[in-house]
């Protein structure tokens, strides 16, 4: 028996389809992509999803808190254990997905309010392929969505709190966190770095605002990049163009931020809107570059990579 938000989502989508806007129904995309590797894509995800989490717990291990004598005793043995029998046998797959979500929930729990956000956006990739895993394709479809909202809600929170307009918020990275500075330095007069660097973001500094016209162009490309791209996504002639460019701002992002373990998850879930047999068979790299990233942070920890 299908449970019932699964049943009132076909409901809707059948409502839907049967509308009287069939020209732009059949425009924008809003359910789902036509993808003959739906199938492999979602096992993809899944393989994927379980090493993700495995190399973001070990965070845990160099953390001297309580919440790494958790991470050491609960959390990342269990998930290590789901990883190994999810990836060497196929058919536990969908149950150590459904571990794997559990112990995320833990972990969550366990460091409320005080996680990174790409945590939460893994537990809820986590959640979809747990009740999703038979119906592949309600479930890229869910996470589709999830990507999308992510891009313009990211945005409009840009937006709204207005910190990009005058470049406040790079230019406050600038003066506070050294992997900013190394980047945008190269985009200010020197001078104006060092006046940067020198009120170190303390209360009582500033103001932070700049006249340099890129800068300023690049600050608000970004919020308005995000909401674009996260409505482009579902028009499906603007689609491909759309992932370049998403793909294209997320790198951009990373290089300063270094945060690899959302620009990993986030890269992959932006080539779920592709069709194509490629997009699939990326995913053990990503992987591979969460394993190593959390590898360097263990032996090297004021090298960070998330």
């Amino acid at each position: 028996m299908g449970c019932w938000w699964h049943e009132s989502l076909a409901l809707l989508y059948a409502h839907t389809v049967k509308s009287e806007s069939p020209d732009l129904l059949s425009f924008v995309d809003w359910m789902s992509c036509s993808d003959p590797y739906e199938d492999a894509r979602f096992d993809s995800l899944q393989s994927f999803m379980l090493l993700a989490v495995l190399a973001h717990s070990g965070v845990l291990l160099a953390d001297e808190g309580p919440l790494g004598d958790v991470g050491r005793t609960i959390i990342t043995p269990l998930l290590l254990v789901s990883a190994v029998v999810g990836l060497g046998w196929r058919r536990f797959k969908p149950y150590c997905v459904m571990l794997t979500f559990g112990v995320t929930s833990f972990w969550l729990v366990q460091a409320w309010p005080r996680f990174a956000n790409h945590l939460f956006l893994e537990w809820s990739v986590l959640l979809f392929l747990s009740l999703c895993r038979g119906d592949t394709r309600l479930g890229l479809a869910a996470l589709r969505w999830l990507t999308a909202i992510v891009l313009f809600y990211s945005g409009f929170q840009k937006l709204i709190l207005g910190h990009y307009f005058e470049g406040q918020f790079f230019l406050v990275q600038i003066a506070s966190s050294p992997k900013f500075r190394v980047v945008f330095e190269m985009l200010l007069p020197e001078d104006e770095v060092a006046r940067l660097v020198e009120w170190g973001a303390q209360f009582g500094t500033g103001p932070y605002e700049t006249a340099d016209t890129f800068f300023l162009i690049l600050s608000n490309s970004i919020w308005i990049g995000e909401m674009m791209l996260g409505i482009l996504l579902f028009f499906p002639k603007f689609r491909n163009l759309a992932l370049v460019i998403a793909i294209g701002l997320v790198a951009g992002i990373e290089v300063g931020a270094r945060e690899l373990v959302f620009g990993c998850l986030f890269t992959l879930l932006i080539l779920n809107f592709h069709q194509g047999r490629n997009a699939i068979a990326v995913w053990p790299i990503f992987a591979a570059i969460q394993l190593l990233s959390v590898a360097i942070r263990l032996v090297m920890p004021d090298l960070r990579f998330n």
